[in-house]
């Protein structure tokens, strides 16, 4: 369900995109409203579902992750249980950034954090089987983050 959201909603989560740490009183001045309405109004959107999470947002080569993958999948049966237990599966693990269900010749897309290619194989032999429902899958690694980035910019 999408929420009516007003200007002063949209700049308060512009601000909290950039940086999610800053104090009520801040936000407050730079929307022009009181203390006690941001505060209302973000949790309300927290409430709703408008913000999901708030979170730091780390550089995963500084972490020793020096190997990130996008995966293409495509299963071998698709049917709702089969393809709601990949996603369960997918949701369990930690390496497992993302998990997209997609259209055309592949069912999903992972974006997938491993610490070097030794680890990202072992992550494929164990999740990425016949087992699992997988029926191919198809690697590609990243060679340089161009742009990595979460905010969606509200006018």
């Amino acid at each position: 369900m999408q929420h009516e959201i007003d200007d002063i909603d949209k700049r308060i989560l512009n601000i909290l995109q950039e940086d999610a740490t800053l104090p009520l009183k801040n936000i407050s001045e730079q929307v022009h409203a009181s203390v006690a309405t941001c505060q209302r109004r973000i949790q309300f959107m927290m409430d709703s579902g408008v913000i999901t999470k708030q979170v730091a947002i780390i550089n995963p080569v500084e972490l020793g992750f020096g190997l990130t993958t996008f995966v293409l999948i495509e299963m071998e049966k698709q049917n709702n249980a089969m393809q709601d237990a990949f996603e369960r599966l997918m949701n369990r693990l930690h390496n497992v950034m993302s998990c997209y269900e997609i259209s055309g010749d592949f069912d999903f897309l992972l974006l997938v954090h491993a610490k070097n290619m030794e680890d990202y194989h072992r992550f494929t032999r164990d999740y990425l089987t016949f087992e699992n429902n997988v029926r191919r899958f198809k690697s590609q690694f990243v060679m340089n983050f161009a742009k990595v980035g979460t905010k969606i910019e509200l006018d």
